[in-house]
């Protein structure tokens, strides 16, 4: 019986001793075994990007005397007043989900005063030069109104560049023969959408 107990502990021993000769050991000082020694594995994420949605309007200060245009940013409402209708750029920056396209509407908050007519258009021979965007702009002048009007229609992600003679160079045409005053609160709003 000793003699077989004699045999097991040198078994166990023999086993202990080998499969601390197996163990794999790293050299910390060697960053090359962190990537090709040990266990390896790998592990598969998915990355959520959300959606992104800018525009806004340079060198319009609107209809209105008397407004500042310090206020003039891509989220806010247009209003106010100007003379100079040839120098507006509409910039926007956009991102899709999933890689999802937009247009860009164009309205106004509030009816056109009556024998107030007010045009817009995109000036299809003068886009800005900066950033990265799909120039599909309509060809046709759009007479405003409340009712929302496409202006640019299906793009996908990209960005105009910031600021006057970026993105869409923008046309007004008004025509308002009586001198009708626009009321308290007038807005042309542009939204990106679907």
């Amino acid at each position: 019986m000793k003699a077989i107990t004699k045999n097991i502990c040198k078994l166990v021993l023999l086993l202990f001793i080998t499969s601390l000769n197996a163990q794999e050991t790293i050299d910390a000082e060697n960053p090359n075994n962190f990537v090709t020694g040990g266990g390896q594995e790998s592990q598969s994420f998915t990355l959520y990007v959300l959606p992104v949605s800018i525009i806004d309007i340079e060198g319009f200060t609107g209809f209105n005397s008397g407004i500042n245009d310090g206020v003039l940013e891509a989220g806010l409402p247009v209003s106010g007043g100007t003379s100079d209708l040839s120098n507006i750029w509409l910039n926007y920056t956009f991102r899709g989900e999933n890689g999802d396209g937009a247009e860009i509407f164009v309205s106004t908050n509030m009816p056109v005063p009556n024998g107030v007519r007010i045009e817009v258009q995109i000036d299809r021979n003068d886009y800005g030069n900066a950033g990265d965007f799909d120039k599909t702009a309509e060809i046709k002048k759009i007479r405003l109104s409340e009712s929302e009007s496409r202006i640019v229609k299906d793009f996908g992600n990209g960005y105009t560049g910031d600021g006057q003679g970026n993105g869409y160079h923008v046309i007004y045409t008004i025509s308002n023969p009586n001198g009708v005053s626009f009321p308290a609160g007038f807005e042309i709003i542009y939204r990106i959408g679907n």
